[in-house]
C-alpha cells in the first residue's frame, strides 16, 4: 500500500468532478509522479491542471513550449541514434584492422547531438 502524506485541507473544497482519459503508460507516469510528491493521483492531476492553466503566458504558450522541447529532444535523440550506428560501423572496421577516414567527423556529430540533448534536457528541467 502506498503511503501518502496527510491531506492538507484546502480553503475551498473541490466539488467539481471531471473524467480524464489516459493511456496505460500515461496513467503509470502520472501515478509515479504523484507518489513521488506524496499525493493521490486525482489530487496530483488537479494540481497539475491548475498549474498549467495558470502558467505565465497562458496554457497554450506553456503547452506549445513543452511540445517544442519534446520535439527537440526527439530530433536530437534520433540524430544520436544515427551517428551511434555510424560509430558502430567504424568500430567494426577499426577492430578488423581497417582504416576509416571520417572518424573525426562521426565523433564530432556524436558530440554535437549529445550536446543538443543535454541542452534540451537542462532547459526542460529548469521549467
Amino acid at each position: 500500500m502506498t503511503r501518502t502524506r496527510p491531506r492538507l485541507r484546502q480553503s475551498v473544497h473541490r466539488d467539481q468532478v471531471r473524467s480524464v482519459r489516459l493511456t496505460r503508460d500515461e496513467l503509470d507516469t502520472v501515478k509515479r509522479a504523484a507518489e513521488a510528491v506524496g499525493l493521490k493521483t486525482a489530487g496530483f492531476l488537479a494540481d497539475a491542471a491548475v498549474a498549467v492553466a495558470q502558467a505565465q503566458g497562458g496554457p497554450k504558450t506553456w503547452l506549445l513550449d513543452q511540445r517544442g522541447r519534446v520535439e527537440e529532444l526527439m530530433a536530437a535523440s534520433a540524430q544520436l541514434a544515427r551517428v551511434g550506428n555510424n560509430l558502430n560501423q567504424i568500430a567494426r572496421i577499426l577492430n578488423s584492422g581497417g582504416q576509416v577516414e571520417y572518424v573525426d567527423e562521426a565523433v564530432a556529430r556524436v558530440l554535437r547531438a549529445a550536446a543538443r540533448i543535454e541542452a534540451a534536457a537542462i532547459e526542460m528541467a529548469r521549467r
